[in-house]
């Protein structure tokens, strides 16, 4: 199938796959509907991405993993593919060019206006 950038972003529905297939509770939270409302806040114990959550992805997945681990290493499947178009950090160091250290602090980012998430659901910008 020929890459869709509004449906895929970075693969993430194979990622997604994967991840569901990991938890065990994966049956309950992906029979849910991905666009149902978020009643239930994430408790501090469960993990957060907060990289996926602010492109607008569904809870199911900024809830499924975190951003990163207590060392401060990239966990996020989505982002430790992402290759820095900067200075070619990806994986355990994986960054966008915002926070790339070769940035300076005048960057602006090239999403000024609303994008859409994986699914085209349109979020805020």
């Amino acid at each position: 199938p020929a890459f869709d950038m509004w449906r895929d972003y970075l693969g993430l529905a194979a990622v997604l796959a994967a991840l569901l297939r990991e938890r065990p509770d994966a049956d309950r939270e992906a029979s849910a509907p991905p666009d149902a409302p978020e009643s239930v806040p994430a408790s501090p114990g469960k993990p957060l991405c907060a990289f996926c959550k602010h492109n607008g992805e569904a809870k199911h997945i900024y809830s499924a993993h975190s951003l990163r681990d207590a060392r401060g290493r990239v966990l996020c499947p989505i982002l430790r593919s992402y290759v820095c178009p900067q200075c070619g950090a990806t994986q355990d160091r994986a960054h966008t060019k915002r926070f790339c250290p070769l940035t300076h602090g005048a960057y602006g980012s090239v999403y000024s206006h609303s994008g859409r998430n994986s699914t085209g659901k349109r979020v805020a910008g």
